[in-house]
């Protein structure tokens, strides 16, 4: 089933992706006040052949060796202890991700879930392709339950991105407020190397971008070239770990 469904979408984003980039690359470019002329004979292909494609959470939902499974025993009617989020635009295959796992919770006591954890199935039933009020909707059903089985892929709520630009004259391809990644081009450097919309960057070449304005990030976006390591994790669990919001537990 998860190899039907990647196939699928990788089928989708190969014959939509060039023909979205194309338009919204001349957008960026006409916007940005530049040489549209000049710029679209810049080989962007070849840039893009130097940056690596991020597919390893794709590999990780087909390699059945790294599934886990987790049985969570509790009282009947009691939580999980468990705070969820969607995995976001820029997966393939939409999955539930832990956010937050409330101290002394079942969850808790198995000692076997982290922030970062993408769940796959709960009591043999897949979550993947699932909207994220369906998965709740789904999640809040079992809480009569006494004993679920979770199947998850251990992951880290933290995202390291690589990319690769030789000069100014070719976008990122996202735009950034805040510090939040809020939007993407299809078929761009960012898009090929993993970049998600809704991450918080908290690190750009192992420096903090943590407690940075929108101008300092933007501006070393701008003007950075050659390989640009960034750290990334998903906006929510930013603003739980950093006190902004309040976890809300299942």
């Amino acid at each position: 089933w998860y190899q039907r469904r990647v196939r699928e979408a990788v089928v989708s984003t190969q014959s939509t992706g060039n023909i979205a980039f194309t338009l919204s690359y001349n957008d960026v470019i006409r916007k940005s006040g530049q040489n549209e002329e000049t710029l679209l004979q810049c080989a962007y292909s070849e840039v893009l052949s130097c940056q690596k494609r991020a597919e390893d959470d794709i590999s990780d939902l087909l390699d059945s060796s790294k599934h886990v499974l987790v049985p969570i025993i509790k009282r009947p009617q009691e939580g999980l202890g468990l705070s969820l989020i969607p995995s976001g635009p820029g997966s393939i295959i939409p999955t539930i991700i832990v956010s937050s796992i409330k101290p002394s919770s079942p969850a808790y006591k198995t000692n076997r879930l982290n922030v970062g954890d993408q769940i796959l199935e709960i009591n043999k039933r897949s979550l993947c392709g699932l909207t994220y009020e369906e998965a709740l909707t789904y999640i809040k059903s079992l809480l009569p339950s006494t004993k679920l089985e979770l199947k998850v892929v251990p992951g880290s709520p933290v995202l390291v991105v690589e990319l690769i630009r030789p000069d100014l004259k070719y976008p990122l391809g996202f735009s950034v407020k805040d510090g939040h990644i809020t939007t993407l081009i299809r078929g761009s450097i960012g898009e090929r190397a993993g970049i998600r919309i809704g991450h918080r960057i908290i690190a750009i070449n192992e420096e903090s971008t943590v407690t940075s304005d929108h101008d300092t990030i933007a501006g070393i976006l701008l003007s950075e070239t050659g390989k640009l390591i960034l750290k990334t994790m998903p906006s929510p669990i930013f603003d739980l770990m950093l006190g902004y919001e309040t976890p809300l537990y299942l």
